[in-house]
């Protein structure tokens, strides 16, 4: 005959079982998380050491065309336009919208930078957020950023061809559009130098 006694053991017991069990499956969650965290730093990591590289095999010839481009070498390994820092920078207006601030962050964050808020004047705000005229000189219109997964369309090319627009939102990247090279982010801009410099015109 069971006991009080034996029931009440026997349901601390199911207890112990039951909270062990709980225990068992957080730990695998925690390990698992663990894991995860590691691939992503190490693909960071990958990725990092692929552009560094790629950077690093830049010929004579494409380095003096830079140069001779009005271009310097920063200390962070990327060239941007003389006088242009290179940094993740955002201005006070842009500041003010929340999503156009997270994704800065974000941004920054993601390449090891800290992000800047920075003043200009009208002008310079007008001519960032004004639609302005379309470069048509510029055989490119797709400048990709595969290490940030941003991708530049020209305006004229995203409303022509919507599909190219669905494609790259399918493949991962953040669309954002240009009118002309000073919509670009600095290193796009050297990016986008290069390219003009090839045949080709998509990147």
């Amino acid at each position: 005959m069971t006991t009080p006694t034996d029931a009440a053991l026997a349901a601390i017991l199911k207890q112990m079982q039951t909270l062990t069990e709980k225990v068992t499956a957080q730990d695998k969650r925690l390990d698992d998380l663990h894991e995860f965290n590691t691939k992503i730093l190490d693909e960071k990591k990958d990725a990092k050491r692929a552009l560094d590289a790629a950077q690093s095999k830049m010929t004579p010839e494409q380095i003096a065309d830079l140069e001779s481009m009005g271009f310097e070498k920063a200390d962070d390994g990327n060239w941007y336009p003389k006088g242009v820092k290179g940094a993740h920078e955002i201005t006070r207006a842009d500041a003010r919208d929340p999503q156009k601030y997270r994704a800065a962050k974000l941004a920054a964050e993601r390449a090891g930078k800290t992000l800047s808020i920075v003043d200009v004047s009208a002008h310079q705000d007008q001519h960032r957020h004004g639609r302005g005229d379309i470069d048509t000189t510029l055989r490119t219109t797709l400048v990709r950023d595969d290490h940030e997964r941003v991708a530049y369309m020209r305006r004229d090319a995203m409303q022509s061809d919507p599909r190219a627009y669905q494609r790259l939102r399918a493949e991962g990247f953040t669309v954002q559009q240009w009118s002309t090279t000073d919509d670009l982010p600095s290193h796009m801009q050297t990016k986008l130098a290069l390219m003009e410099k090839s045949d080709g015109g998509q990147a």
